[in-house]
């Protein structure tokens, strides 16, 4: 299996983009000629003893024990010219540093191949430092090198069970009382974008379930490690369609939460998680089988100027990781699979910058794979910088740059695509 690239130079970054053959499946045109395949694995990157921080909510909140196991997930897909990894964790997020690790433990695919994303959930172990005690880190240096080398090895795994397969594509809708935009209650995304591989008999290989909600049903008086709704949404699409599921968050900032009344039980994860998954497979019925399609990817880093000042502050004196200086430099990646466009957002998109961003992608299924490869916090559009609706975000966002140069970026990448790109 080959895996070929090719650079240029795009806005003074280097681009990365995946050769492909011509023939790319976009609306109205016929499928290319390559054949496909797919593999898919799931590793558990649960800590091995309690103890750990957990993420989000409030800090100093410590792992007594594990409800649920949490998950390295990774579905694989080649067209026999270009292969891609999609891996998502049950994390709040990944540093720099952490992604790196990860993707130089796979041997068989470029970096850029290796599309990496967190579900964003908040009982799980602090991976960014940010949940400890006052002027102590949240992470376990320990549990990331176990969740790093778990992690690469889902990925290896499911490079090495590739096998013929074909592919079908779905839209859903958000069941009622699932998800709600505790902001602006208009102001949501409610599509559920589902990419099923299949193999030759039928059979499920792997079922990507794309949907956006902060995943914290379980409240900051649990202390037990858990996926909270996307691992019972994942156990629902592996119970009907075989395989593993990958369960990766859209545009959730600002703040699309878990539609729950203000329960926070596992019950409640359980009943929103179990009809996301319904819905997805429901939505597979019926639904197109292709078994010819070419995989474009264009990937790219980009600059983003870091204006928070108290950001700025924190990272000098080392209390938050990111670098001590005025911006930091990430990636963003592009992907095209017939009918499908796919796009990552290194952090917690609001709806609004989602839904601009989806804008400028042509096909009928849109994918905005949220947290990746790393966590930045929320991405306001640039005219809600000064909204005091969104105070709280704005503490909590590099800056109002940020996404409209994403988007620009974003932009780019998408023209390389389609052929004439």
């Amino acid at each position: 299996m080959s895996h070929c690239t090719r650079r240029a130079a795009i806005g003074g970054a280097w681009l990365l983009i995946a050769t492909v053959v011509p023939g790319t499946l976009l609306p109205g045109a016929a499928p290319a000629t390559a054949g496909l395949s797919a593999g898919a694995a799931k590793k558990a990157i649960t800590p091995k003893a309690p103890g750990q921080y957990l993420a989000g909510l409030e800090a100093n909140r410590r792992a007594t024990g594990v409800h649920d196991d949490i998950y390295a997930r990774c579905l694989a897909i080649s067209d026999d010219h270009t292969t891609i990894a999609l891996v998502c964790l049950d994390l709040i997020g990944l540093l720099p540093t952490q992604v790196a690790a990860i993707r130089e433990q796979v041997s068989d695919l470029p970096a850029s191949n290796v599309i990496i994303a967190s579900t964003h959930v908040h009982s799980a172990p602090d991976t960014l430092g940010l949940w400890g005690l006052p002027g102590k880190s949240g992470i376990d240096p320990a549990y990331v090198k176990h969740m790093q080398s778990q992690t690469a090895a889902a990925v290896n795994a499911a490079l090495g069970a590739m096998k013929p397969a074909r592919l079908r594509f779905a839209r859903a809708e958000a069941p009622p009382r699932t998800s709600v935009n505790i902001r602006d209650e208009a102001l949501i995304d409610r599509h559920i974008e589902v990419l099923q591989a299949v193999d030759e008999a039928g059979n499920g290989i792997g079922t990507l379930v794309n949907w956006a909600c902060h995943p914290e049903t379980l409240w900051n008086d649990n202390t037990l490690v858990t996926a909270d709704f996307a691992g019972y949404l994942c156990r629902t699409v592996e119970e009907e369609a075989g395989g593993t599921a990958v369960f990766i968050n859209g545009a959730l900032g600002g703040m699309v939460t878990v539609d729950t009344g203000d329960v926070h039980t596992f019950e409640e994860a359980e009943r929103i998680g179990a009809a996301v998954g319904r819905a997805a497979m429901d939505a597979l019925e019926g639904a197109d089988v292709l078994d010819e399609l070419t995989i474009r990817l264009a990937a790219a880093d980009v600059t983003l100027p870091i204006e928070n000042p108290v950001f700025k502050i924190a990272a000098k004196f080392g209390v938050i990781p990111l670098p001590a200086g005025d911006e930091l430099t990430t990636q963003v990646t592009a992907i095209g699979l017939g009918p499908v466009q796919m796009v990552t957002v290194p952090g917690e998109a609001l709806p609004a910058v989602g839904a601009g961003i989806k804008d400028l992608m042509p096909g009928p299924h849109k994918f905005i794979i949220g947290l990746s490869p790393i966590e930045l916090g929320y991405i306001l559009p640039e005219e809600d910088s000064d909204n005091p609706l969104y105070k709280y975000e704005r503490t909590m966002s590099i800056g109002p740059r940020t996404a409209p140069i994403l988007i620009s970026k974003i932009h780019e990448l998408l023209k390389h695509l389609t052929p004439e790109g």
